[in-house]
């Protein structure tokens, strides 16, 4: 179950953009489930996702919409990842790795 208020890794179907116009596919933060209601202010009147997850603080906080979050995993501690924003091929396996970031809305 979340827990308002505590800290998630949310892992996301496809990349999206940051306020720092970096791309992503997850994001770091304490979270909130709101209704599509409280984010939009209105409900669409077409089949949509009824809820979004508010992930981080004021400043740095971004919004999800439910249908695009993948894996929520509990992470009470900021996460070391390593991003150089490069593509490789692993020679042993022929599998190609690109190395994704998180978003840290705290």
């Amino acid at each position: 179950m979340i827990r308002d208020g505590q800290r998630y890794i949310v892992s996301t179907s496809e990349w999206f953009i940051g306020p720092d116009g970096e791309s992503y596919k997850a994001a770091w933060g304490s979270c909130h489930i709101d209704k599509t209601e409280d984010v939009l202010g209105f409900n669409p009147s077409r089949p949509s996702t009824n809820w979004f997850m508010t992930v981080g603080n004021e400043e740095k906080q971004i919004i999800i919409a439910g249908c695009q979050i993948h894996y929520v995993i509990r992470c009470e501690n900021r996460p070391k990842t390593i991003r150089d924003g490069k593509t490789y091929i692993n020679k042993d396996t022929q599998m190609e790795y690109i190395q994704s970031s998180i978003y840290y809305a705290e």
